[in-house]
């Protein structure tokens, strides 16, 4: 879509970074100054899709207008001469899933709580301004460092986030739709009743991918995994998460707090200040 040397705005393109599901990222440095940023550029073949490029706009709307030390920061954004949407971010090199992979997929139980604690910090913002994030796991969780030791992390991401309309909300620079009964999230990570209704799913829904994703880190694999999404789906809706797989890796408390977010039922689930006061 776009070269080393052409410009996004301010800001030249170095390299391409990466290919994710709906947009590509690439390394840039902003014309004067030479600070490093990454650039989000839409597919183009995505840009056909009205509702895919205003949930890219109004991600960018969302994290321009909401700060906070671990939600990754969208410094501008714009549409380039090809007429893709873009958006300029915070250079961050690396995100949670590389750093298990390059960890042995297991973080010590202390990182964990504080990655966690920061994750639930950034989470507590959104749901004060009716935004459910929906797909909360490890590749949208990004880092300042590559080591397996850093623990400053950045929730990234709001392109399947659920906005709400009260009074705390923030107002969408373009109308999206859910899609009524579509399955929106990564599949390991859903709460049970994301995956019957997600266009009506509450704050609780992140509460269960955060737990699935503390589980993840401490044991080194998901609570559930499939192939066949059927089996999947009913996993999360009826079995009980492994817990046992704990025991040797977490202290009781923690162990507590992990199965409480997992529970099944969103109304039974720890409240995310809860969580945060358990922290």
């Amino acid at each position: 879509m776009i070269s080393p040397g052409d410009h996004a705005g301010l800001y030249v393109v170095v390299r391409r970074a990466a290919v994710g599901a709906t947009s590509h990222v690439y390394e840039g440095r902003h014309a004067e100054s030479g600070e490093q940023v990454a650039i989000k550029v839409l597919s183009p073949e995505l840009c056909i899709h009205a509702e895919v490029v205003a949930r890219f706009i109004n991600e960018a709307q969302d994290l321009q207008r909401l700060r906070h030390p671990h939600l990754v920061a969208v410094l501008t954004s714009g549409v380039l001469p090809q007429g893709a949407p873009f958006m300029v971010l915070e250079w961050l090199p690396a995100n949670l899933h590389e750093v298990l992979t390059e960890a042995g997929r297991r973080l010590p139980p202390e990182a964990c709580v504080e990655i966690i604690r920061q994750l639930a910090g950034a989470l507590a913002v959104l749901h004060a301004h009716e935004i459910i994030h929906r797909d909360l796991k490890p590749a949208n969780v990004l880092l300042a460092r590559r080591e397996a030791e850093a623990r400053i992390v950045k929730l990234a991401d709001l392109g399947l986030a659920k906005r709400g309309k009260g009074e705390g909300a923030l107002t969408p620079a373009l109308p999206v739709s859910t899609a009524g009964s579509a399955l929106l999230g990564t599949r390991e990570y859903i709460a049970p009743e994301q995956w019957v209704r997600s266009k009506s799913v509450g704050p609780a829904a992140d509460v269960y991918s955060l737990g699935v994703l503390w589980f993840e880190m401490l044991t080194g694999r998901v609570p559930f995994s499939d192939d066949a999404q059927q089996d999947l789906m009913y996993q999360h809706l009826f079995l009980k998460p492994p817990l046992a797989l704990l025991e040797d890796v977490a202290p009781e408390p923690v162990r507590d707090l992990v199965a409480r977010m997992l529970e099944k039922e969103a109304e039974k689930r720890l409240t995310l200040g809860e969580l945060l006061q358990q922290l």
